[in-house]
């Protein structure tokens, strides 16, 4: 599995993590963007991708900070 595939799983699993911590149904995290619960159930298990913007939104929503790297490490930063 390549380094972007394992973010992808670990990005998916930590959506769905903050997603059941809040008591949220798939179906309320659906529509927080837009979607339905068939279509974000599809999304959350991997079955599907949803536009950048959307995770983005759902991340925000559910207190996630999704941080983009380049890949170099400033001192004292992980």
């Amino acid at each position: 599995m390549s380094s972007w595939q394992s973010d992808y799983l670990t990005l998916h699993t930590r959506l769905r993590q903050a997603r059941e911590s809040q008591h949220l149904t798939q179906a309320d995290a659906g529509a927080c963007i837009g979607v339905s619960e068939r279509t974000f159930r599809d999304f959350e298990s991997g079955k599907i991708d949803r536009p950048a913007a959307e995770v983005f939104r759902l991340a925000h929503v559910l207190g996630i900070k999704i941080i983009i790297s380049d890949g170099v490490i400033a001192d004292g930063v992980d």
